[in-house]
């Protein structure tokens, strides 16, 4: 299976290494963080308020990243509510926020691709991204 393309937003934070050429045709939807759908609730809500901001400050968001913040928080949520039930989590769950986690640069394999500018990084940065 081929490997898919990097988004020009997270191939620029990461400096290029693959020094390949930038897609300067590669369809750029405004930037900023999605409103928050009113339907996430508990964890699931809470997951939204601790990651938007950070990834919204890190110019990695826009405005048709909905779907996957929602998708990845909803699954957070579910997989709280199942420990917090004692009932044994679905490696379906966990494969699926792995994969929405690596779509937002959430994951520490994604994350360590991933190159902030001097000057970018704050302490509110470096406490998001140790927990």
């Amino acid at each position: 299976m081929a490997n898919r393309p990097t988004p020009t937003a997270l191939k620029k934070l990461a400096g290029n290494p693959g020094k390949r050429p930038f897609n300067h045709a590669e369809p750029m939807p405004t930037t900023g963080a999605p409103a928050c759908p009113d339907w996430l609730k508990g964890d699931a809500l809470a997951e939204w308020k601790r990651i938007v901001p950070e990834l919204d400050r890190l110019g990695v968001l826009t405005s048709v990243d909905g779907a996957v913040l929602e998708a990845h928080c909803a699954t957070y949520g579910e997989i709280v509510a199942t420990v917090k039930a004692g009932e044994p989590l679905k490696a379906a769950l966990l494969g699926q926020l792995r994969g929405y986690a690596a779509e937002l640069g959430l994951s520490p394999a994604s994350r360590a691709k991933l190159i902030i500018p001097k000057g970018k990084e704050d302490d509110e940065t470096a406490k998001f991204f140790s927990h």
